[in-house]
């Protein structure tokens, strides 16, 4: 009963409504509570807050919107409002500053930061008859050069969190903080929270990220399709409610109804992304756009969901968005999607002719030459006319080649190694290991490695093949290879070691056996190396019979 009896006492001795001024009565009239729930609809936090604005903003503290999935406030009148999205957050002050749907009361905000010892007023809430304690500043602590944080030593009641501070001007100065460390109370400067603007990158700040309550979408074009982009990499509760607002602030923008179409597709939504993609034809202002964005869905479906019936979608259907984009505006963009999609249905001939064609646009780059090498390599052409258009992709790049070059070096590698052309092939293998340096992989050297052996290269062939073998000591496959390597160029003791090493990673690997057997008998040991031919039998190898035969 003391502390309850001390609280009575201390608050009989600080409240004192009629000695209010007029205008600190009238904040109260701002002041509202905040719940914030779970994504399975339970409480998680309660707290205060106040309106800023008449649009709905409002300033609190963060804590309860972390992990949030639903927040809703109830202002001074008792009406229940949503909290529609987030306008900025700062955890290490522990501010939000947020908006709610429909409009509010406003309370004024300070224009100067409080000094030291002025004194200030704690409202209250209540619909009815809201609360007033009066105190004074201990001490003002200055950040960024402009904004004030407050230190005050009062008594307040423990569920004053969040509600305002103001001066005696009735102006917004902040609201109560708890300090985490200590018995004291302060309060951020308000005007650095209002101060808080929302840019393309602010939905990707990891502190709101936390939260499934949507950040705000920015006012500029450019910076809202960025946050646009950027939701699609979070979950799709927040990606959902993102959408939903890009395409409330943009409704003639293509942008949203794209995102959420893909997401639909990949979900095998069909029917979801055929309704958002129709609308967005039927409200976009770039006509042209909405087609190729549907015509891209349609393919994206086709390509990744083809086992997938929709019957209202197929490759003709793409191909007709595309030729409607087209129509709309000739831009060598919608053409190339259409080119692309021919190609998917098998249509090389008139794919390679639209490829060629585009490259006498000003799309003209590597991919369009590399895209008519396939389709001359699906048509069976001479494999020079493959090489060419390969050149012709490398020609675009300027010395020294930068690293977009890298993909183009690795398919003439390809192209010249099928030819025949093998130390051509390793010249294009050694410039993409040149440009991709420390990005390759175990399997590239085996690659290369199986090249250089074909053009009887094999000081180059064993280093590689060594290399993936370290690269991936785990994989049996390099062992056995760099083991058969080793007998190719009569290491024999060497390749007999490699081949153990094989056989102890996978003691089933049936090749293994057999180059041991090899290894043996070359080194003079034809019973080891029939019992290993014998081993490599049992294990299902197809050769080892002939070979029990030729040596026994």
């Amino acid at each position: 009963m003391r502390k309850i009896a001390t609280f009575i006492l201390t608050m009989t001795a600080t409240v004192c409504l009629v000695a209010q001024p007029t205008p600190v009565k009238n904040v109260a009239k701002a002041v509202f509570t905040l719940t914030t729930f779970k994504a399975d609809g339970s409480l998680l936090a309660s707290s205060h807050g106040v309106f800023i604005d008449a649009n709905g903003t409002g300033i609190s503290d963060w804590a309860p919107f972390d992990g949030a999935s639903r927040a809703v406030v109830m202002d001074a009148t008792g009406k229940s409002l949503d909290v529609e999205y987030i306008l900025g957050a700062n955890e290490i002050y522990d501010v939000v500053k947020f908006k709610v749907k429909g409009k509010t009361t406003a309370a004024p905000m300070a224009t100067a930061p409080a000094a030291e010892g002025s004194p200030i007023y704690l409202v209250g809430y209540s619909v009815k008859k809201p609360e007033f304690i009066e105190t004074s500043i201990d001490k003002v602590e200055t950040f960024m050069d402009k904004y004030a944080y407050y230190i005050i030593k009062m008594t307040a009641p423990e569920n004053a969190v969040g509600c305002p501070f103001a001066n005696a001007n009735g102006q917004v100065i902040g609201f109560l903080q708890q300090s985490q460390f200590t018995t004291d109370y302060h309060s951020t400067d308000a005007r650095y929270i209002a101060d808080f603007t929302v840019t393309g990158l602010t939905a990707n700040d990891p502190v709101l990220r936390r939260t499934n309550i949507p950040t705000a979408i920015p006012d500029d074009k450019e910076q809202a399709q960025l946050a646009l982009m950027l939701a699609q990499q979070g979950n799709a509760d927040r990606f959902e409610k993102i959408v939903a607002l890009f395409i409330d602030k943009y409704p003639t923008l293509v942008d949203g109804y794209y995102a959420r179409a893909q997401r639909a597709v990949t979900n095998s939504d069909f029917q979801t992304a055929q309704s958002d993609m129709e609308k967005a034809i039927k409200m976009a202002e770039e006509k042209d756009v909405a087609h190729f964005d549907y015509a891209r869905v349609i393919y994206q479906k086709e390509l990744y969901k083809f086992d997938e019936s929709f019957p209202a979608w197929n490759l003709d259907k793409a191909i007709e968005e595309a030729q409607q984009a087209y129509a709309i505006s000739p831009q060598p963009l919608y053409r190339h999607l259409e080119a692309q999609v021919r190609y998917s249905k098998k249509d090389y001939q008139q794919a390679c002719d639209m490829f060629l064609e585009l490259t006498r646009t000003n799309l003209r780059n590597p991919e369009l030459f590399y895209e008519a090498a396939q389709c001359k390599t699906q048509l069976k052409a001479p494999q020079e006319e493959t090489i060419a258009l390969l050149d012709s992709a490398i020609s675009i790049f300027n010395k020294p080649y930068p690293l977009d070059a890298a993909p183009y070096f690795l398919y003439r590698a390809a192209a010249l190694e099928d030819k025949g052309e093998y130390r051509k092939a390793v010249q294009d293998y050694n410039q993409y290991d040149s440009l991709m340096t420390g990005r390759i992989g175990a399997d590239f050297y085996y690659q290369r490695e199986q090249c250089e052996v074909k053009g009887k290269l094999f000081q180059q062939a064993l280093q590689d093949i060594d290399k993936a073998a370290t690269m991936a000591p785990r994989e049996p496959l390099y062992l056995a290879e760099k083991a058969s390597l080793q007998l190719r160029v009569n290491m024999k003791q060497e390749a007999l070691a490699t081949a153990q090493q094989a056989i102890d990673l996978d003691p089933e690997y049936d090749e293994a056996y057999l180059l041991k057997g090899l290894a043996l008998i070359q080194t003079g040991k034809k019973k080891e190396g029939l019992a290993a031919f014998d081993k490599a039998k049992e294990l299902g190898n197809e050769q080892a019979a002939s070979l029990i035969e030729k040596y026994k």
